[in-house]
């Protein structure tokens, strides 16, 4: 097992972020959209009396999901502690009319004095804190962002998918300009996935470039993650099977959930 130094976080998504957006190319964000605001639009206390439309979105990535917040109308801010994520994140919300900020931080150790009447942490970005302690303190640091009847969703992978989905499983893909192999290693006492990730990059012509990364998530129990959000602070906590409003069932392979902070 990693030890805290080696936290999935810190790991992951160095070079990775160089074909990261098309090997992501067939996630449907506007769906990931429509569902964030659905879920903003029930369970906040301000669906339509929100002093600003003001998203902050964690582990935010190259920005895709901010970019459709922003043509939406959203202030948005992102927070990544990769410096080659942030750089495509720029470029990308650069294109386009509106208010964006981003930030290089740890989100463990959260800091941007301000409060946000809507937190995400998508694409199971959680589910690479390797310690139990270090979601909690990600739960609190979110809680201390979040505007009082404001929301925070942020989604999981489960047991379900690493132990039936993911398992000792290798996975390949080939795209235009660039390919990978994805071997996954299941460590189930530790509840870890170690993933090793062979990934080809077009430089010219039909040339590749091959770097590898080794990434390492962690599934929680939704009773550990609700456990985790109340010490935090949250009072109202709900978890959904992905994009539905169904509460979250056994063979699940994503869940929701949906932090709310009293106003």
């Amino acid at each position: 097992m990693p030890s805290s130094d080696q936290n999935g976080l810190n790991q992951a998504y160095r070079e990775f972020a160089l074909v990261y957006d098309e090997m992501m190319r067939e996630l449907d964000y506007p769906a990931w959209v429509e569902y964030v605001l659905f879920l903003y639009q029930n369970y906040t206390a301000f669906p339509e009396k929100a002093p600003v439309r003001s998203l902050l979105d964690l582990a935010c990535g190259t920005g895709s999901f901010m970019a459709l917040m922003k043509k939406k109308g959203w202030q948005v801010t992102g927070v990544d502690q990769s410096p080659s994520m942030l750089a495509i994140a720029e470029d990308k919300l650069g294109q386009t009319k509106g208010h964006y900020r981003l930030f290089g931080q740890d989100i463990r150790e959260l800091d941007l004095d301000e409060q946000f009447p809507l937190i995400t942490c998508l694409c199971d970005s959680l589910n690479y804190l390797l310690l139990y302690g270090d979601l909690q303190q990600v739960l609190v640091q979110i809680y201390q962002h979040l505007l009082p009847g404001g929301i925070a969703v942020a989604d999981f992978n489960t047991e379900y998918k690493y132990r039936t989905v993911l398992g000792d499983n290798t996975f390949c893909a080939v795209f235009e300009n660039s390919a990978y192999i994805w071997a996954n290693y299941l460590e189930p006492a530790a509840r870890l996935c170690r993933m090793e990730i062979d990934f080809f990059a077009r430089e010219k012509g039909d040339l590749f470039r091959h770097f590898r990364e080794i990434h390492w998530q962690r599934w929680y129990e939704p009773a550990e993650i609700e456990e985790a959000a109340r010490k935090a602070g949250f009072s109202q906590v709900r978890c959904f099977s992905a994009f539905t409003q169904q509460l979250c069932q056994p063979e699940d392979e994503r869940i929701f959930f949906v932090f709310a902070r009293e106003e």
